[in-house]
C-alpha cells in the first residue's frame, strides 16, 4: 500500500518523507519491525515509544512516525500533532474506511454498557437489520460469534479490553463490512476515547449511560475520566444521554443542540414511567412527543430500567417500529455475567466491580429474593483504583447478610493487603468469612448455601481467566460450581 494513501485526511505538521512509496505494514510495537514498515511511536504510560526510534531504523523503516516535536532531522520522519490520533486513522485507511456506509452506535458510561450493547442489538435482530457488536462480553457479526483476540477471553492478547486496540478494531470493522454489516454497536470504554481509538470513526449516535467512581487509577481524577467519556459526545452527531445522572445533565447541557434526554422527569424528550417491578419482570412505559411504549423484559433490577430506555430510545431515533422494540427487549432474556442465574440454583454470577453497580446488583437480588440470606462473595482488583475498595466493602456490608471477602484479579499486588483494603468499610460485627482463593471461597459459599439463603458472586461477570503475579490463567467461576454440586442428582 502507498504512504500517501495511509495518510490520506492526516494533518502532518513536516515531514521529509517522499509519500509516493510502497509500505509493508503499521507496527507500533518495535519488536514487530520489519523492512519498508512505518513505525508509529506512541507515548504510553510507563514507556515511550519515542524511544525505540534508533532500533526502528535499525531495521530499514520507511518512516518514523512522532509527536514529538524533538525528533531527530536525519532519520525519515513525518511529524503529527497525535501519534495515537493518527494511528488510528492510519488503520482506517489501510482498511479502506470501512465504517463509510455504516451507522456507528457507540456507548460509554461507568455502568450499564454492555447491557445497553446487547439490548441494542437485539432491537437491531428483531428489525431484521445488518447488525454487528463490539462489546466487553462478545463480538458478533450478524448473530457469528467472531473470535478475535481483542475483548475479555482467556485466549486474548489484550485483557479485558472493552474497545479492541485500533489495529484490532478497524479490522473487525473491516469484516463486517465485507458481511454486509450496515449498524454497528459499539462499547467504547474512557480508555479508549483517551488514546483516540475512535478517531478513524465518523460516530452516528454516542450514548451515555451514566459516570460514578472507577478508572481512576488511569485517569487520577474523576474531571479527567469525565472528559475523557465527554470526548465521544464530542464527535457524536447525535447523542443520547441519562440525564437523572449528575455527570449526564452536565453533558446534556453542554451538548443540548445535539442531544436527546432520558429521565423519569417529565420534561425529558423519552421519559421512563415505572409500571410495574417484579421479580420475574420488568414492566414501564417510555413516552416520548410521538407516543409512548410499554416494554416488558425479563432482566432483573430497576436500574436496568436505564439500560432499556437507552437502546429503546436509539432505535427510536433510528426510526426502527415499536414492535420490534419491544420483541428485542424481550427476547434479550439474559446476558452473560448480569445477574445470570447459575442453573436452577439460587446463585447469580455478575460483573458488578464498582461501588454504583454493587449496590444496584444487591438492592435488586433483595427485590428479588426478598425472604432470603444474601451471602454475597467480593473482591476488588488489584493495581487498580485502590479508593473504591472501602466503598465496596461498607455496600456489601449494608446490603447482604454474609460476606466472603476474596480474590479478584489480584495481578502482583499482596491478596491479603486488597482484602484489608475492602474490611475497612465492613462494619465490625457483619459476618464475613476471609478466603483468599476465589475457588475455594466460591467451593466454601456453596456448602453454606441452603433454600433460605441465596449466593451472589460479584465482580467477574463473564471472564473466564484470573490474573495473579504469575500472570494470566483459565478460570471460570462456572466449573467451580459444577465442581460444587457434582454429586448431585440432576
Amino acid at each position: 500500500m502507498k504512504l500517501q494513501k495511509l495518510m490520506s485526511s492526516i494533518n502532518i505538521i513536516d515531514t521529509n518523507v517522499d509519500f509516493d512509496c510502497d509500505i509493508n505494514k503499521i507496527a507500533s510495537d518495535s519488536r514487530k519491525l520489519e523492512k519498508n514498515d512505518v513505525f508509529v511511536a506512541l507515548r504510553g504510560e510507563h514507556v515511550d515509544g519515542n524511544l525505540f526510534i534508533n532500533e526502528a531504523i535499525k531495521r530499514n523503516v520507511k518512516a518514523i512516525i512522532t509527536d514529538k516535536k524533538e525528533v531527530p532531522k536525519n532519520i525519515p520522519y513525518i511529524l503529527v500533532d497525535n501519534a495515537r490520533s493518527t494511528l488510528s486513522r492510519m488503520w482506517s485507511n489501510y482498511y479502506d474506511n470501512p465504517t463509510k456506509e455504516m451507522k456507528i452506535l457507540s456507548i460509554t458510561g461507568t455502568n450499564g454498557k454492555s447491557t445497553t450493547a446487547e439490548l441494542l442489538y437485539g432491537i437491531l435482530k428483531s428489525a431484521d437489520l445488518p447488525r454487528g457488536l463490539i462489546s466487553t462480553i462478545r463480538c458478533l457479526i450478524n448473530d457469528e460469534k467472531f473470535s478475535h483476540g481483542g475483548g475479555s477471553e482467556m485466549s486474548s492478547v489484550y485483557s479485558a479490553m472493552t474497545t479492541p486496540d485500533s489495529e484490532v478494531l478497524y479490522y473487525i470493522l473491516f469484516r463486517m463490512k465485507e458481511k454486509g454489516v450496515k449498524y454497528v454497536v459499539l462499547e467504547t470504554s474512557s480508555h479508549s476515547l483517551k488514546q483516540s481509538k475512535l478517531d478513524g470513526l465518523n460516530v452516528n449516535v454516542g450514548a451515555f449511560t451514566n459516570l460514578s467512581h472507577e478508572h481512576l487509577d488511569f485517569h487520577k481524577s474523576i474531571e479527567d475520566y469525565y472528559k475523557s467519556k465527554e470526548l465521544l459526545l464530542k464527535k457524536s452527531e447525535i447523542c443520547v444521554i441519562n440525564t437523572d445522572d449528575l455527570y449526564g445533565k452536565l453533558l446534556y447541557d453542554t451538548y443540548k443542540h445535539k442531544s436527546f434526554s432520558i429521565s423519569s422527569n417529565a420534561n425529558a424528550d423519552f421519559i421512563i414511567k415505572e409500571d410495574c417491578c417484579g421479580n420475574k419482570c420488568l414492566k414501564f412505559e417510555i413516552t416520548n412527543k410521538d407516543g409512548s411504549i410499554t416494554l416488558c423484559s425479563r432482566l432483573q433490577g430497576k436500574y436496568n430500567m436505564y439500560n432499556i430506555a437507552m437502546a429503546s430510545s436509539i432505535a427510536k431515533i433510528l426510526g426502527i417500529s415499536d414492535e420490534n422494540i419491544a420483541d428485542g427487549i424481550w427476547k434479550t432474556s439474559s446476558i452473560k455475567g448480569r445477574m445470570e442465574k447459575y442453573k436452577n440454583k439460587n446463585i447469580y454470577i455478575d460483573y458488578a466491580h464498582t461501588p454504583y453497580a454493587t449496590k444496584c446488583v444487591l438492592e435488586a437480588l433483595k427485590d428479588a429474593e426478598n425472604d432470603k440470606k444474601i451471602i454475597a462473595l467480593v473482591g476488588c482488583g488489584g493495581e487498580r483504583d485502590k479508593e473504591k475498595r472501602r466503598e465496596i466493602g461498607e455496600i456489601c456490608s449494608n446490603l447482604a447478610d454474609i460476606l466472603i471477602i476474596t480474590s479478584d484479579n489480584p495481578r502482583g499486588e499482596e491478596p491479603l493487603s486488597i482484602i484489608k483494603d475492602i474490611l475497612k468499610g465492613v462494619e465490625k460485627n457483619k459476618t464475613h468469612y476471609i478466603i483468599p482463593s476465589r475457588r475455594e471461597a466460591i467451593l466454601y459459599a456453596c456448602e453454606m448455601l441452603d433454600e433460605n439463603s441465596v449466593l451472589i458472586l460479584l465482580g467477574k461477570g463473564h471472564e473466564n481467566y484470573e490474573i495473579n503475579n504469575l500472570g494470566k490463567h483459565y478460570f471460570n467461576e462456572r466449573d467451580i460450581l459444577d465442581e460444587a454440586f457434582k454429586n448431585e442428582k440432576n
